[in-house]
């Protein structure tokens, strides 16, 4: 699997997009705290970390997450976006694995199976120019499941969360147009949380150490109704291997008999 994103020349420190029409009855400092990313607010059901089940995986802190904010809810403008995850366990410990996007409704939009880098971290996993492009305003529910023994005769540990996509508005593509290397800034002060973290982690990975990019990484993982801060010095180790895809079926199973199979 590829990442595809746009390479940029420099990598200034994240700074939120603020207003430039100052205001006379409220200070500087107000008005940047106003300004700053806030992913908190209406949510849904999920699981952000894993553990607590049957699964024979070992219990390792920090355990498996999915970087999505505390409400299990995050947006995105990408048809086919990305996401992440941290595993504690290597590809030996954890030697299969699977992701499923269902619509609200329940019905499987793609399902496949996974395999984990050789070394623990965070992953990434994109969602194929091939299947059906997301719609706009709704919301798809997924969920990341590792075996770490058989998946026919063992239970996964897991996360589930949700994605929103919501429209790319002339505003939004005007403000990311003349941003260039703070994309990433710009779709976190727009609240549009995926294409955010998968724009950094994207610069992140591939120039190595950079002081800018880890602050910005860290400001990231902790703003408001994320709380991810814990897991700011985890390095990226690459994609979630795809295998056996099985995708867009009509009448797929409803989300209460996926998590029966869990």
């Amino acid at each position: 699997m590829t990442w595809v994103f746009t390479s940029f020349l420099s990598y200034p420190k994240l700074v939120w997009a603020q207003s430039d029409k100052p205001t006379n009855d409220v200070s500087t400092s107000e008005r940047s705290k106003q300004s700053e990313p806030d992913f908190s607010g209406y949510g849904r059901p999920g699981r952000r970390t894993g553990g607590g089940s049957r699964s024979p995986c070992p219990p390792i802190d920090p355990p498996l997450t999915a970087l999505i904010p505390e409400n299990n809810l995050g947006k995105t403008v990408a048809e086919h976006p990305s996401f992440l995850f941290y595993t504690p366990y290597s590809s030996q410990q954890a030697q299969s694995g699977e992701f499923v996007l269902q619509s609200e409704q329940g019905e499987d939009i793609y399902r496949t199976g996974i395999t984990l880098p050789q070394t623990p971290g965070i992953v990434s996993l994109n969602i194929p120019s091939t299947v059906a492009p997301l719609e706009i305003n709704q919301s798809y529910r997924w969920y990341f499941k590792v075996y770490c023994e058989s998946p026919q005769t063992s239970t996964p540990i897991f996360v589930e969360g949700w994605v929103q996509r919501v429209a790319l508005t002339p505003t939004l593509k005007s403000q990311l147009l003349a941003g260039k290397a703070q994309d990433y800034a710009i779709y976190a002060a727009n609240g549009i949380w995926y294409d955010a973290l998968a724009h950094l982690a994207q610069l992140r990975r591939t120039n190595g150490v950079n002081p800018q990019l880890e602050r910005s990484w860290a400001d990231l993982l902790n703003t408001k109704g994320v709380g991810l801060e814990l897991l700011r010095q985890q390095p990226i180790v690459g994609s979630a291997g795809l295998v056996d895809e099985l995708r867009s079926r009509k009448g797929a199973q409803n989300s209460a008999r996926t998590l029966s199979q869990k």
